[in-house]
C-alpha cells in the first residue's frame, strides 16, 4: 500500500515537475525577448540612419541603444543559464532568479525605449509569466520590482534626450500615472487568480488523496491490510500487458494445517496467524508485492528478478515464519509452504496460476518447503 503521505508528496512531485516544465518555458521566452530585442535594435538602427531621424552621431547612436542595453541583457540571460544549470540552486531559487531577471531586461528595454508609451505594458509580461507558479509572494516580489523599475526609470533616468520628462508635460504625467494604475491593478488581478488556483490545486490533491483511498479501500484486504484478491486480478491483467518487457515470477502460498489451527483454536487465534504472517510478507516486500488471495492462501508477486534470488526470498519468509509466536492461553507456531513458476509468453495469467499451485501441492507434500514449478507436476496423481 502506498501510504497517504506519500501519495501526497508523489503529487506534490507532479506539480513541482509541472513548475519546471513552465520555468524552462518561461527561461526560454526570456532569451527570445533578448535575441528580438537585439534585432529590432538593429533593424531600427538601419531606418533611423536611412531616413535621417539620428539627432546624434552614429557611434553614440549604437552605443547608447544596442551596445549598452544589449550587453546587459545578454549579461543577464549568461547568470540565467549559469542558475538554470547548476545543482546548488534549488527549483524555487532558480524559479525567483529568472523572474527577477526578466524584471532587469524589462527595465533596460523601458529605460532606454520610454519614449514609446508601449513599453510600459512590458512590465505586466514579466507579472504574467509568474502567475503559473501560484506563489504569491513570488508574483508580489516580481510586481514590487516592476512598479519600482517604471517609476525610478521615468524619475531618475532620462536615456533619451529628446524624450519629454514626465515633470515636463500633463500628458506624460498623465500616461505614466495611467500605467502605474494598470501595472498595480494588473498586479492585484494577478494575486486573485493566484489564490484561486491554489484553491484549485488543493481541491485537486484533495480529490486525488480521496479516490486513491477509495482504491485502496476496494484493493485492501481489510484483515491483514495487504492487497487482495481484486489487485492480484488487476496486476496480473498488467502484467500480460508488460510481458514483453518484464519479467515475472508468481509465488502462491499456504499457512501449513491452517483448518486445524482454526479448530483447535478457534477463528480469533486463526486471524491472528494470519495477521502475523502479513505483517512479515509487508516487512519483506522491497522484491515483491503481497497478496491475500482467500483464506490462508496468500500470493507474491516478483518483477523483474531471476528463480533463484526469488526462492531465497521466499526461503528467508519461510524461515521467519517458523519463528512467529503467538501466546495466549497456549504458545501458537506454524509454518508455511511455497510454489513458484515463472511467466513467460506462452502462459497466461490464469495458466501462470495453475502452474504455481501445482508447485505449491508439492510443496505441501512434506510442508515448510519451496518448490518450483517443473514440468510434469500436478495437483493430484
Amino acid at each position: 500500500m502506498i501510504p497517504d503521505d506519500i501519495r501526497n508528496i508523489e503529487i506534490e512531485k507532479q506539480y513541482q515537475t509541472i513548475d519546471y516544465d513552465w520555468l524552462r518555458l518561461h527561461y526560454k521566452t526570456t532569451v527570445g525577448i533578448v535575441v528580438f530585442a537585439l534585432v529590432m535594435e538593429c533593424l531600427m538602427s538601419l531606418v533611423f540612419v536611412r531616413s535621417g531621424l539620428i539627432h546624434t552621431t552614429l557611434e553614440r547612436y549604437v552605443l547608447k541603444y544596442i551596445i549598452i542595453p544589449s550587453g546587459i541583457n545578454l549579461s543577464c540571460i549568461l547568470a540565467e543559464t549559469l542558475i538554470m544549470k547548476s545543482s546548488q540552486f534549488s527549483q524555487k531559487q532558480k524559479i525567483y532568479s529568472v523572474s527577477l531577471m526578466l524584471v532587469l531586461i524589462s527595465f533596460v528595454l523601458f529605460t532606454v525605449h520610454s519614449g514609446f508609451t508601449a513599453t510600459y505594458y512590458i512590465f505586466p509580461g514579466a507579472i504574467m509569466m509568474t502567475i503559473i507558479y501560484a506563489d504569491q509572494r513570488l508574483t508580489g516580489i516580481t510586481a514590487l520590482f516592476c512598479l519600482g523599475s517604471a517609476a525610478f526609470s521615468e524619475i531618475m533616468i532620462k536615456w533619451d534626450s529628446d524624450k519629454i520628462g514626465i515633470f515636463d508635460s500633463s500628458l506624460s504625467m498623465g500616461n505614466f500615472l495611467v500605467s502605474m494604475v494598470i501595472l498595480v491593478a494588473f498586479s492585484a488581478a494577478g494575486m486573485v487568480v493566484i489564490r484561486f488556483e491554489q484553491k484549485k490545486n488543493a481541491a485537486s490533491i484533495r480529490t486525488d488523496l480521496e479516490r486513491h483511498q477509495l482504491m485502496q479501500s476496494i484493493q485492501v484486504d481489510e484483515l491483514t491490510g495487504i492487497y487482495n484478491r481484486k489487485a492480484l486480478d488487476e496486476a496480473m491483467a498488467v502484467m500480460e500487458v508488460q510481458k514483453p518487457c518484464e519479467n515475472h515470477i508468481l509465488a502462491v502460498v499456504d499457512i501449513d494445517n491452517f483448518k486445524s489451527i482454526n479448530d483447535r483454536f478457534g477463528h480469533y487465534m486463526g486471524d491472528r496467524c494470519l495477521i502475523e504472517f502479513a505483517r512479515v510478507l509487508m516487512e519483506h516486500s522491497c522484491n515483491y508485492t503481497p497478496y491475500r488471495y482467500g483464506g490462508d492462501e496468500f500470493c507474491l508477486l516478483f518483477h523483474n528478478m531471476t528463480m533463484e534470488e526469488a526462492v531465497l526470498v521466499c526461503e528467508e519468509i519461510r524461515q521467519l515464519t517458523e519463528k512467529i509466536r503467538i501466546e495466549e492461553e497456549r504458545e501458537i507456531c506454524f509454518t508455511a509452504s511455497f510454489g513458484l513458476s515463472a511467466y513467460s509468453g506462452q502462459l497466461d495469467a490464469a495458466r501462470l496460476f495453475v502452474l504455481s499451485d501445482y508447485a505449491l501441492y508439492d510443496a505441501k507434500r512434506i510442508r515448510n518447503s519451496v518448490r518450483v514449478y517443473e514440468k510434469g507436476m500436478k495437483i493430484a496423481d
